[in-house]
């Protein structure tokens, strides 16, 4: 876990980075954009997301374990990404239909304003947000399947599950401990 110390860091570091985005994007469009609000608590395998909601509110979400994993990166590239983001549903916030989310004006925005290749995903390593334990075993005609609480569960309330290889029914053997 970061200490408090380099939190305060990456904070400022991220502020710095959408600040001088949105200038960017504001003089470049000459757009009156609010400043977005910062919260680092998106989790999971998204590097970040980008909100305006119908007043003209702007906040950005950010992955901050991915930010520490890929400072550089993330500051020149994810930064823009969202912020680009931003402009593009701020200018349509009001408006009826609402842009693709990588349609063809956020496309615009990452070329002209920011002189970025329009990518739609990052290509940082990322773990599973958490892992489902499979400790129910249960057979059929041609192999093992290890299932979820969720589907053993389910076949205990008579849900018929079958194999997708062999198309027999799976039985229950035993419950395997974690």
């Amino acid at each position: 876990m970061a200490s408090q110390p380099e939190n305060t860091k990456l904070r400022q570091q991220v502020e710095t980075a959408v600040r001088q985005a949105e200038k960017q994007a504001r003089d470049y469009y000459r757009l009156n954009l609010p400043d977005a609000s910062i919260d680092l608590s998106l989790r999971g395998r998204c590097a970040g997301q980008a909100r305006v909601d119908r007043n003209g509110k702007t906040c950005l979400r950010i992955n901050k374990q991915l930010l520490a994993e890929n400072l550089d990166d993330y500051l020149n590239n994810t930064i823009p990404h969202e912020v680009a983001h931003l402009i593009v549903n701020w200018q349509y916030r009001n408006k009826r239909q609402r842009p693709r989310p990588h349609g063809p004006e956020w496309r615009a925005v990452m070329q002209n304003c920011f002189n970025l290749s329009p990518k739609r995903c990052h290509s940082y390593q990322t773990t599973p947000a958490r892992i489902v334990p499979r400790p129910f075993l249960y057979t059929c005609n041609c192999r093992e399947h290890h299932l979820t609480s969720i589907m053993h569960n389910r076949i205990s309330r008579n849900y018929q599950a079958f194999c997708k290889a062999c198309k027999t029914p799976v039985k229950f053997i035993a419950q395997q401990s974690p």
